[in-house]
Parts: C-alpha cells; sequence; structure tokens
C-alpha cells in the first residue's frame, strides 16, 4: 500500500461520503435506484473505518455539521460532514465523494502505521476484498420479505450484507473464490446439499450432551455398517480430499467419501452453519476460510467449551420469552489418531432447531438492522415504540443479566447471536445461540471443573456481556430504532434506564460511567484479532436522565 502524499494528506480538507440505509433497502427501493453498489458499498466501508476510528481514539462527535478530526502521527486531518449523530458512535457522514476512497483509506491505514509501528499492506488488502464482496452483494437483486416462518428465518439469516458497524473488513472471506461465493455464500442466497464422510467408528471422536437426531435418515440408510457419518460443508470436502493424510485415511479404509447427501440446506449469516428448515438439528460445520478475523473451524477447545456451556445451561432455570439454542453434541476424528489440526477440520456441533416444528419465524437481528424500514414497520404496527423497546428489554437484557447475578453465566448475544421472534410486530421471544462464546463468572457462577474452559475472572465475564449484549446488540438496536423511527435515541436510552431502574440485577450497570467496546480496527491492524483490545465509552444509561 503506498503512503498518500504527504501534501494532499496534510492540507486537503477530506471528505467523506456515510449514509449506508440511504441505499434504500429500508424502503423497497433498489440499491442501484439511489447509488451504484460500488458506491454503497465504498460508502459503508468509509463509515465502518472512520466510526471504528473516532471510537478507539476517543475523539468526541458533539453534533451535526462539520467534524474535524486530527491525524497526529502524519500531521493530517479530514474533514467531514456529520449528517447524524449516535450515542454510542453510529454516526453518519454527508454523501460527498470529492476525495477518492483509496486515498481516505491510505490516510487512515497511514495514521494506524505511524502510531503503531505496524505497517498496513495486509490489511488494506482485506479492506479492499470485503469492500469488493459487499457491492457483488448489494448489487444482487433481493426477493420481497417472504410470509413464510422457514422463509422469514432464512430472508433475514441471508440479508446480512454490510456486517459488523465497527469492524474494517466485515465481509472479509479469504479462500473462497469468486466461483466459491456464487455457490456459498449467504448474502447470495446459497443453497447446496452437504458433503458426508463415513467415519470408522474406531476413528470417531464424540461427545452428546442433549439428545436429538444429528442426521436425517436417508443419509444415515447409506452409511456402512461400522461407521458413522460425518457432514462436511462442500467447500470443506474438496479441501479435505486434496490433502495427503485424508487420502491416505480413505486408502487405509478409516474414511469413506459418500459426497453430496440429504436435502438441501442454506447457509446461515455465519456462512458455515447450515440448516435444513425441516430438521431438528442444525449444524456447525468447519470451513478453513478467514472470515472477518479467523478460520473457521473447529478445535477442541471450542468443542469442550460448547459442550460445558450447553451441559451448563440446560440445567437452568427457564426465562419467560428467552431462550438459548444447545449444542446436543459433537463429531470428529480422533486427535490422537490423526492430530489436532486435521481433528478440527472435520469437526461438527450440532445444534437444536426447534423451528424446525414449533412455528417460530425467528429473524437474526443483524438481518433485522441492515433494513430498518421493516423494522420501523412493524414496531409502528405494533404501537408505540417504547413499549415495543420495554417489551424488547423483558425478553432479551433483563434475563442475560439475570443469568448472570443468579449464575455467573455471560453470553456471546451479540446481534449476529440474537433471534427475534415477533408477535403482531411485538417482541415475543429472543433466542441467543453459539455457546462456544460463553464464559462463567469464578466469582459468580457455580463452581467448575479444573482447567474448564469456561472459567473467567468475574470482571472478564463482566465485561463480555457488557459489550455484546449492552454495547453491541442494545446500542446498534437503539440507534436503528431511535434515528428511523423518529423517536430518537436519546429517548429511548431514558425508556431502557427506566425499565433497569426497576430490575434489581441492572444496579451494576446503571453504576457504571462506562461500557467496554472492541477496538476491532486497532485489534486487526496490530494482529490482535485472537486477543482484542477494548476501549471504555460513555455508557448512556447512566448519563441519560
Amino acid at each position: 500500500m503506498a503512503e498518500p502524499p504527504r501534501a494532499r494528506t496534510t492540507a486537503a480538507q477530506r471528505q467523506l461520503a456515510g449514509g449506508e440505509h440511504a441505499r434504500g433497502r429500508g424502503h423497497g427501493a433498489e440499491p442501484a435506484a439511489v447509488l451504484s453498489a460500488r458506491a454503497a458499498a465504498r460508502r459503508a466501508t468509509r463509515r465502518r473505518l472512520l466510526n471504528a476510528y473516532l471510537r478507539e481514539t476517543g475523539t468526541p462527535v458533539r453534533g451535526t455539521g462539520s467534524l474535524r478530526i486530527a491525524l497526529p502521527a502524519t500531521c493530517g486531518e479530514l474533514v467531514v460532514e456529520v449528517v447524524h449523530r449516535c450515542t454510542l458512535g453510529h454516526h453518519d457522514y454527508a454523501d460527498d465523494t470529492s476525495v477518492p476512497h483509496e486515498e481516505f483509506v491510505a490516510a487512515l491505514l497511514a495514521e494506524l502505521a505511524a502510531g503503531t509501528g505496524h505497517d498496513g499492506f495486509e490489511l488494506a488488502a482485506q479492506i479492499e476484498e470485503s469492500t469488493a464482496r459487499t457491492a457483488r452483494y448489494l448489487a444482487r437483486a433481493r426477493p420481497r420479505r417472504p410470509a413464510e416462518a422457514h422463509a422469514i428465518t432464512r430472508h433475514a439469516e441471508q440479508s446480512v450484507l454490510l456486517g459488523h458497524p465497527f469492524h474494517p473488513t466485515p465481509k472479509s472471506a479469504e479462500g473462497f473464490s469468486d466461483a466459491d461465493l456464487e455457490r456459498y455464500a449467504p448474502e447470495l442466497g446459497a443453497t447446496f446439499v452437504p458433503h458426508y464422510f463415513a467415519v470408522a467408528r474406531e476413528l470417531v471422536s464424540q461427545q452428546r450432551v442433549w439428545p436429538g437426531p444429528w442426521e436425517p435418515g436417508e443419509v444415515a440408510a447409506r452409511v456402512p455398517r461400522g461407521y458413522l457419518p460425518l457432514p462436511a460443508h462442500p467447500w470443506q470436502a474438496r479441501y479435505l480430499l486434496d490433502r495427503a493424510e485424508v487420502t491416505a485415511l480413505i486408502r487405509e479404509g478409516g474414511l469413506v467419501p459418500l459426497g453430496p447427501l440429504g436435502r438441501p440446506v442454506y447457509a446461515t449469516s455465519s456462512a458455515r452453519t447450515v440448516c435444513d428448515p425441516g430438521f431438528p438439528t442444525a449444524w456447525k460445520l468447519p470451513l478453513r476460510v478467514r472470515i472477518t478475523n479467523f478460520v473457521r473451524n473447529n478445535p477442541m477447545e471450542h468443542l469442550r467449551r460448547a459442550m460445558e456451556a450447553s451441559g451448563l445451561i440446560g440445567t437452568l432455570p427457564t426465562h419467560e420469552g428467552f431462550g438459548v439454542l444447545l449444542e446436543s453434541g459433537f463429531r470428529t476424528l480422533n486427535p490422537d489418531a490423526v492430530g489436532p489440526d486435521l481433528a478440527a477440520d472435520f469437526a461438527v456441533l450440532y445444534r437444536e432447531n426447534p423451528f424446525a416444528h414449533n412455528g417460530e419465524a425467528p429473524r437474526v437481528l443483524a438481518g433485522v438492522l441492515e433494513d430498518p424500514g421493516v423494522l420501523v414497520r412493524d414496531v409502528r404496527a405494533a404501537g408505540d415504540v417504547g413499549e415495543w423497546l420495554r417489551r424488547y428489554l423483558a425478553i432479551s437484557l433483563v434475563p442475560l443479566l439475570s443469568l448472570f447475578e443468579q449464575h455467573g453465566v455471560s453470553l456471546e448475544a451479540h446481534v449476529q447471536n440474537s433471534l427475534l421472534c415477533t408477535d403482531g410486530g411485538q417482541p415475543s421471544r429472543l433466542w441467543v445461540r453459539d455457546l462456544e462464546g460463553v464464559a462463567v463468572s469464578s466469582q459468580a457462577g457455580r463452581p467448575l471443573a479444573p482447567g474448564s474452559p469456561l472459567g473467567y475472572s468475574d470482571a472478564e465475564a463482566w465485561q463480555r456481556l457488557c459489550y455484546h449484549a449492552v454495547t453491541n446488540q442494545l446500542g446498534h438496536l437503539v440507534h436503528v430504532l431511535g434515528r428511523y423511527s423518529g423517536a430518537g435515541e436519546e429517548r429511548l436510552w431514558a425508556v431502557a434506564r427506566r425499565v433497569l431502574l426497576d430490575v434489581p440485577q441492572a444496579g451494576r450497570l446503571l453504576a457504571m460511567p462506562t461500557l467496554p467496546a472492541k477496538a476491532n480496527l486497532v485489534s486487526r491492524f496490530t494482529g490482535r484479532a485472537e486477543r482484542p483490545l477494548y476501549v471504555e465509552i460513555p455508557n448512556p444509561l447512566r448519563e441519560t436522565r
């Protein structure tokens, strides 16, 4: 990545385009009717980079209008026009593209490079790739929101076109070719038939913590005696079949490739968890593709964490309107026989899918929040926006706080792990999924086995809960709801505070002057994605009166 000329970086007044929701998805218009998909994707990238930079450097945004942002390490500045100020940093900017997109990105990365001592070449390429893929997703015509329950759930899962609002590369997927995207990207409506392997029983490592079927009957019927079936993503199957150690296992009879089997599945928002809407189990498949920060395989530590968390949470009292999707078990090859890396590349987590037959139509919150027009129509149909938020809190943050206060359990309830059910537009149930991110406070929780992967200090477990449930989930919801309903974010934060004042478990949260926020930009830039840095941002629940 070439550093931008110093004179241009220093002297130019740089204007930034933002306002991604102006592309019209939420109002029934095709993105091209407002601006090109490429321009919309670049706007989304610049907005994410700038908002992450402002949050992570503690640069205040006090209102709308012209904002000068100092770049002290490179002796430069950015000048942007703020058209919407958000309490938690989801700011929006004027649609002015007078400064080339590449120059804007280069200026921010040069500032980070000068301030951290790391170069930004790899991140610059990943930003470009993520932006190009976002443009591809935006250019594809989106179907109208369906009415059938299973289709509603799938539509939301496959509508997360922009991704994390404070991440520099929310749509990067290193390892997928353009042809792979057409076949497997949820944003392009991917469905496919999973590949299956038959694994000799003596080579299998598995654990089951809850009952439930793991494979359809038509798959089980094709498995030879003495073997167990193991599903794989088609991309992963191709990758595995090219590996010499897998070829050797096949030659020795420990592994039999069965090819595509069963009914088609669709890719959920994570790309690697797949769902047959009529089957009561979903599959979290390994995928040796770097999606945002990580290669998405299933190492043994993640499997143990998910099993222990699922076993614990399944024994806890339930909360009305709130549920957790349990992992019933895992299956892979024995790591003692094949090594931990190959075991991680075969390992599958089996997750309950109660929506196959219970009639509910949950929508992943990340998809809901990218389509504010539909959300606002639902809220208005249900009545007052403040009452809607009160009901939402009763099935989301209140039970999440209760779980922590009573059992020390911290769920990773960010917007991509949270599924919202509504009845007549009103929130009726929230489901949380993905238990490999569970943390249990060593102080507040029940005693854990020595060396348990769930054990965290009380401060760490509380920080994780506050970030995922408040900063990420509630903060994003209040921003979208406040801005696009016309209610205003400050009013909705005041509503949330009044609700929580009556919740004893919320006292600790309400007393905090700040909330934790992941520093995704600096963490990614400095190679700390596995151990992200956090920054502190003002807590609107404390400040709102």
